[in-house]
């Protein structure tokens, strides 16, 4: 059975293109466009991993992150942050927990997939 990617990150074309490189990996995927929709996601996609943008309207990166970590069982789902802000990882400094990965956009294919291997065990 496929691990199970939510993408989350409000450029569709990043979407696509995360999705594109997940996929041909051999990883099921879900896509939101912001953490808001994310959330609601939640309630029918059991991610492995989790790969966020952290500036997003309705409900951003930060936001989703604290809100996932405070979800019954979803408080270990790995999570890597993609995203254009260089230094993304002060977003977190207050969490005790933070996410696991900081991947800064564009990504590399093989760099995504490979971190997403070693963090799902596929």
């Amino acid at each position: 059975m496929p691990k199970k990617i939510l993408i989350i990150d409000d450029e569709e074309d990043m979407r696509i293109y995360i999705q594109t490189i997940f996929r041909k990996g051999g990883f099921e995927t879900e896509m939101a466009v912001n953490g808001e929709d994310a959330l609601d996601k939640l309630d029918n996609f059991a991610p492995d991993l989790i790969t966020l943008d952290i500036l997003m309207p309705r409900k951003s990166g930060l936001n989703f992150f604290k809100s996932l970590r405070q979800r019954d069982g979803m408080s270990n789902v790995p999570v890597i942050v993609v995203s254009g802000v260089t230094g993304n990882s002060e977003f977190f400094e207050d969490e005790d927990v933070g996410p696991t990965y900081f991947m800064e956009k564009p990504v590399e294919p093989d760099k995504l997939l490979g971190k997403a291997r070693e963090l799902t065990g596929a």
